[in-house]
């Protein structure tokens, strides 16, 4: 199944329903997550790229770090072990994080309004 992630055009997906923890073989797969959930990604490895897309309307999507990596962008301050979420955004917000090998991951784009975990 594909689904139209704006300016990448339909791509692979696969569906999330509960917390899952990603490896290197969701490198460049859309997480489309249609439940409240948490992604969590792997420790950092150079070149790696996840996607995480809110599926439904009305959930609650974070996307969390190693405890070592940072997730860097999007305005956030640098630190380590702080999530970013997806709360009560629109379907197709989405968030694609590319993966340093040492400090963590930058927010390369993202649609819908992302905040940090305080």
């Amino acid at each position: 199944m594909a689904v139209n992630l704006g300016n990448f055009g339909w791509v692979e997906n696969e569906a999330v329903t509960g917390n899952k923890t990603l490896d290197e073989g969701d490198s460049g797969v859309v997480q489309n997550v249609t439940a409240t959930a948490t992604v969590t990604l792997p420790a950092t490895v150079v070149g790696t790229v996840y996607i995480v897309r809110v599926g439904a309307d009305g959930i609650t999507v974070s996307v969390s770090p190693a405890a070592a990596d940072k997730i860097m962008g999007n305005g956030f301050t640098s630190a380590d072990n702080k999530d970013l979420v997806f709360t009560s955004q629109p379907v197709g917000s989405f968030v694609k994080l590319v993966a340093d090998g040492v400090n963590g991951y930058f927010v390369a784009e993202v649609a819908g309004t992302a905040t940090r975990e305080a």
